[in-house]
């Protein structure tokens, strides 16, 4: 299916549908949290990248325009949570990218953003400002740093192939979950095949990854990416 024949069969019916069942996936598995990214570059170094996401970012993935003075970011968010959004509630910026936002939205809202890369964006041409980019070849979530509290947070997301409009891009070795506010990672979201995690050099600060790498890999499968989502080596 071309991407111009759903953009121009959404409704704003079609809309709200699209973005409730997407907030209710941003709420169930981004909402509040922070997402720790492992990278590996070509020469096998390890670093580290976290995001986080708050009720408030939700409304930049979607490329909807409000009405600031009757609705803040919050409440449109718990609109949808709510199922109370309505037509009248926003607007569809003109030039097309906003369906086609909405088109990858659902499918980049898991536990780990369906990202096997990570890297900064390279603008190609996009009149948009953003400053890191994770996903893959089917699309990907930008990111810029919060004032107020550092963390990198997101605040657009590009229908395409993330190896196109990045540069200095590293491959996702795996992803950890936490809430915002805990301060050591429990839960691993992805982990990648065919790494040898013992001959990896983590840093003394978050070694104890390492540990739980090792003792879970054989029970993590390549969790929400899918085989056309993948970047190859």
């Amino acid at each position: 299916q071309k991407k111009g024949v759903f953009m121009a069969r959404l409704s704003k019916e079609d809309i709200i549908k699209v973005v409730v069942e997407s907030a209710r996936l941003y709420k169930k598995n981004l909402q509040d949290k922070t997402l720790l990214f492992v990278l590996m570059d070509k020469r096998k170094n390890i670093s580290f990248e976290e995001v986080s996401f708050r009720k408030n970012n939700f409304l930049h993935l979607t490329g909807l325009k409000i009405n600031k003075k009757d609705l803040s970011a919050e409440q449109f968010f718990n609109f949808c949570i709510d199922g109370r959004l309505s037509g009248k509630d926003f607007s569809v910026p003109e030039g097309g990218t906003t369906v086609l936002k909405l088109q990858i939205l659902p499918y980049l809202l898991t536990k780990n953003l369906n990202a096997n890369s990570f890297g900064d964006f390279g603008g190609n041409g996009f009149r948009l400002y953003t400053e890191k980019l994770a996903g893959g070849v089917k699309g990907c979530i930008g990111f810029v740093k919060a004032e107020e509290t550092l963390e990198w947070v997101p605040n657009t997301l590009l229908n395409e192939d993330i190896r196109k409009i990045s540069k200095n891009g590293k491959r996702v070795i795996a992803t950890y979950r936490k809430q915002r506010e805990e301060e050591k990672y429990t839960e691993m979201v992805y982990c990648a095949k065919k790494i040898d995690w013992e001959q990896l050099c983590f840093p003394e600060s978050h070694a104890y990854l390492q540990k739980l790498i090792c003792v879970k890999e054989n029970h993590v499968v390549e969790a929400n990416v899918s085989n056309e989502n993948k970047i190859n080596d």
